[in-house]
């Protein structure tokens, strides 16, 4: 049973769970029918969308009134209390960019004004595409709707190839097709800018196969140096399913740089192109229909710059837009906010739809809002947690018993509470690499019981024998270690992220008052993503609270050298690459053991003392890591190949321990329950997301609907 270390109220029954789960359990198993491509009328989150009941929100009288003249009035007929609902970007319009490319990422917004890929369901991370069918017990005059996504269906061939087949109703907002060449161009830029034109072996895997289907494949061995890469089923599918993080440039702006870095002859001819497109802004002014380009897409249009201003802009609903006669908003109004400002302006009832829950240490509890802004829905997000990062280049973090003293010795419920306050995050259950969801739907019950669990709760006890078997022992209430050093540690956390600096100082206080040192240190984004960068002269840090979010299991066990998603195992240390991880590796780049021993018995912690990097186990069974990440990828296994695979992954986590995943985190929504009729929470028409924001995904499917009155249940 998922147990709530927190004691916050927030426990999930195995009722619950099997709603988060039921998207989750066979996606990332070989031989498993997880989409073959054919388009689904209704995504149900999971298995039982048929017979799933839609529970709250009655949404008012079902039944159309009659008009003076006889006609069936609609909800977009009757007059609603409001026609704008009211949302917030990190952002302003002086120096907003939907330039991809630039080194300061401003196109915060952008989502706003582009089609909707697809939509991810935020229980089970399960995706719903172009067709998709959705019941809307709050709308009075729709029982249900049917959304139009750009995706509209996909198909794999395996091991190479996977294909997005895309709405052919998607447009720019002046007409011109938002179309697979579009796409792909894009992606071209994207891969020249990236310098790949001169690299020895890149290609650009990618085409548009016809107008509106985007075909692409992993390296096939066609080109001069290219080495093969099948890859099983699940990978393609990952691939064919995945929604698009940045909205394609139209054509007009991308048409230019493509043509010259082809025409480029040289790597510092790409590199020149390279820096004139990072510096090239698309503003505002820019995409507005009004300059004769209107590169945006969607179902909101940005008709002029007299809708800009210097607190907010306002988007109008194109009403030839598929998702258009779904609600009576014909507005979204967009307030540029910082952190501070939205608090401001939620406090001050001036937003109507925000993504985060309602706690009381979150950012928006129940007392800063008023009371016709209530939490919509709350969940435990599926794939994304906090894992605490430990560097094995540093002598003390080598140490096998060590990195177990470390994690015995603090007291990770009192970590998430500071971190993230109750009820909104909950410590894991597992010791595996993976969130508590993903492991209630791969292993069995009895695998996961077999595992050993490190304590969440803070035991000295523990820790102080695991200091003596690696040979440390107290001197003046200091650890040191068989040599007489000191033992210390740094840790950072971003500056920017306080539930990381908040949680990082109660490692800190917990770790220091054992005597154990550390350093702590908060960096600014830059500094700190460089720092955990493989590259160059990255790898500068000792420990630091990271994110746990690759949203595949396949993709955790895995091995990839990219400091944005911590894998299983890290990249090559001596190719040329350090993204990947090669034959000749007997260690990773933080330093992590390849090729290592485990026990025979699963669940077993037995090691020598003064165990190091690589223990000699005296009943340990040999592991190639390297080949056991490489078989989950190759085509053909069954699913109990990879089902063994996996176990095999998560007996070497659980024993290792290479860092700590301690935290599982929880969502939610809330929203103006006053001027706006929302579905009932466990409704599927507030389970969906455009990539992780739920308001955009609800507003721009047409989900949202406006009321017409204005009573309302107040917050008990």
């Amino acid at each position: 049973m998922p147990r709530d270390h927190n004691g916050s109220g927030s426990d999930l029954s195995r009722r619950q769970y099997a709603q988060i789960l039921a998207g989750l359990g066979a996606a990332g198993l070989a031989g498993c029918p997880s989409g073959s491509g054919e388009s689904t009328p209704t995504d149900g989150g999971g298995g039982d969308a048929d017979t799933q009941t839609d529970a709250g929100g009655d949404g008012g009288d079902a039944t159309p009134t009659q008009s003076e003249d006889g006609a069936s009035e609609t909800a977009t007929d009757r007059q609603a209390v409001t026609d704008t609902v009211r949302v917030a970007v990190n952002n302003s319009p002086d120096v907003f960019n939907w330039n991809p490319w630039t080194p300061q990422d401003n196109t915060y917004g952008d989502n706003w004004m582009s089609e909707l890929n697809g939509l991810n369901n935020v229980h089970t991370k399960t995706n719903a595409y172009s067709g998709t069918t959705v019941p809307t017990p709050h709308k009075p005059d729709h029982e249900e709707v049917e959304l139009m996504t750009w995706i509209e269906e996909w198909t794999v061939d395996e091991p190479y190839d996977w294909r997005h087949h895309l709405d052919d109703r998607a447009t720019f907002w002046n007409g011109d097709p938002y179309d697979a060449p579009t796409l792909v161009q894009h992606n071209h830029t994207a891969w020249f800018f990236n310098g790949n034109k001169y690299t020895e072996g890149a290609t650009f895997n990618e085409e548009a196969e016809d107008q509106w289907t985007r075909h692409g494949w992993f390296d096939k061995g066609n080109a001069p140096e290219q080495e093969p890469n099948p890859v099983a089923k699940p990978i393609l599918e990952a691939e064919a399913k995945g929604l698009l993080f940045n909205p394609p440039l139209h054509t007009d702006f991308t048409d230019a740089y493509v043509e010259q870095f082809r025409d480029a002859s040289s790597a510092d001819e790409v590199s020149s192109v390279s820096d004139d497109l990072a510096s090239d802004r698309v503003s505002l002014q820019r995409i507005v229909s009004e300059e004769g380009e209107g590169w945006g897409s969607g179902m909101y249009v940005l008709e002029t710059m007299d809708d800009v201003g210097s607190e907010s802009m306002v988007l109008r609903k194109d009403d030839d837009h598929p998702n258009a006669g779904h609600t009576n908003v014909e507005n979204v109004e967009i307030f540029w906010a910082d952190a501070s400002r939205r608090q401001t302006l939620a406090s001050n009832g001036a937003i109507d739809f925000n993504g985060g829950a309602v706690t009381p240490s979150s950012d928006f509890t129940r007392e800063m809002l008023p009371d016709h802004m209530q939490e919509l829905t709350r969940w435990l997000n599926a794939t994304l947690g906090t894992q605490w990062l430990m560097n094995w280049h540093n002598p003390h973090l080598q140490r096998l018993w060590v990195r177990r003293a470390l994690v015995e010795a603090v007291d990770w419920n009192a970590v998430v509470a500071n971190g993230w306050g109750q009820e909104t995050g909950q410590t894991t259950s597992y010791d595996t690499f993976l969130m508590d969801s993903e492991n209630e739907a791969t292993f069995s019950e009895e695998f996961l019981n077999s595992l050993h669990t490190y304590s969440r709760e803070r035991n000295v006890e523990t820790a102080n024998q695991y200091m003596q078997n690696a040979g440390y022992s107290k001197q003046g209430g200091q650890w040191v270690d068989p040599n007489g050093n000191a033992a210390t540690i740094d840790l950072t956390a971003q500056s920017g992220n306080n539930s990381y600096v908040q949680a990082a100082q109660t490692i800190r206080a917990n770790l220091s008052n054992w005597g154990f040192g550390v350093n702590f240190s908060t960096p600014g984004f830059s500094n700190w993503s460089d720092s955990l960068n493989p590259e160059g002269s990255g790898l500068n840090y000792d420990t630091s609270l990271f994110w746990s979010d690759t949203a595949t299991i396949f993709g955790k066990y895995n091995d990839r050298g990219a400091w944005w998603g911590e894998a299983l195992l890290g990249g090559s240390p001596t190719a040329g690459s350090v993204f990947r991880l090669t034959e000749e590796d007997d260690r990773d780049t933080q330093n992590k053991p390849v090729h290592v021993q485990l026990p025979e018995e699963v669940g077993s912690i037995e090691a020598p003392d003064e165990a190091g990097i690589n223990p000699d186990l005296e009943n340990g069974r040999e592991v190639d890591m390297f080949e056991v990440v490489q078989a989950i990828r190759e085509p053909g296994a069954s699913q109990e190949e990879v089902l063994e695979l996996y176990r095999t992954c998560a007996q070497y986590y659980n024993y290792y321990l290479p860092d700590f995943v301690f935290a599982q985190s929880l969502s939610g929504t809330w929203g103006n329950v006053r001027d706006f009729e929302w579905p009932g929470d466990g409704a599927r028409a507030l389970d969906y997301a455009r990539n992780v924001n739920m308001p955009i995904g609800t507003t721009l499917t047409g989900l949202t609907q406006a009321s017409t009155d204005t009573e309302f249940e107040p917050p008990e």
